[in-house]
């Protein structure tokens, strides 16, 4: 009997293990749809196994495991705003900016009790099949300042990407494929995954670039801050 429990209970580790390499292993490019005001744009994120990266001309995310590194280049604008002589900010570096997160576990274990302020997700029952994937229901609880809360269902998966989304909803089990998100005027947007498609990535793409320099995230703040005061100048 005992041998018999021994090798149900093997069984069962291995499976769980092969799933969660199964996740892990997955390579190819996500494509998303996004809808709002009446219009479309697509956008798309690619994965190499437990990394995530989503790029566009001025910045990328990047995501390995539970870290996140956050890349902002404003070089151009700050060189523009330089050159028109309204640039005033403690700010002296070139404009390519890195900021480093990691989401912790004390983070990871709060993300699921209930709160009346920040967020917190509810994973419910259901399911129901996006871009050919099995995608698992879940409520993200959010809470304005009144105390309201203005969140909205998610549709994931966690058989591919990393084990954390860090990119657009931080911290949820999963990479969320179907959401829409309702702001306080009544306006929407919604996010859509179109298609799932394994191909051939360079895992170069997933290096950090060179180039960047780290700044702590309170600073990025005011060096946005100073980059609308200036624009604003601009306007003058």
């Amino acid at each position: 009997m005992k041998k018999t429990f021994k090798l149900v209970a093997f069984t069962a580790i291995f499976a769980f293990a092969t799933s969660l390499m199964a996740q892990n292993k997955f390579i190819g490019t996500v494509r998303y749809s996004i809808e709002a005001a009446g219009k479309t744009q697509e956008v798309s994120l690619k994965i190499y196994e437990n990394n995530a990266l989503f790029k566009t001309e001025a910045a990328q995310v990047l995501v390995k495991g539970r870290k996140i590194y956050n890349m902002q280049d404003l070089s151009q604008i700050i060189g523009y705003l330089k050159s028109n002589d309204v640039w005033d900010s403690p700010y002296e570096g070139d404009g390519k900016i890195l900021i480093k997160n990691e989401l912790e576990q004390k983070d990871i274990d709060s993300l699921t009790i209930p709160c009346t302020e920040g967020f917190y997700f509810e994973y419910i029952d259901g399911e129901k099949e996006i871009a050919g994937m099995k995608a698992k229901k879940a409520r993200y609880h959010s809470f304005n300042d009144e105390g309201v809360d203005k969140g909205f269902e998610v549709w994931y998966t966690n058989e591919i990407g990393p084990e954390f989304d860090l990119i657009m909803l931080m911290g949820l089990q999963g990479l969320p494929l179907e959401f829409t998100v309702t702001s306080d005027d009544g306006s929407t947007v919604s996010y859509k995954v179109v298609e799932i498609k394994k191909e051939k990535l360079n895992d170069a793409e997933f290096l950090l670039p060179a180039g960047y320099n780290e700044l702590p995230e309170d600073e990025l703040k005011a060096v946005f801050t100073s980059i609308q005061e200036a624009v604003e100048l601009l306007d003058m």
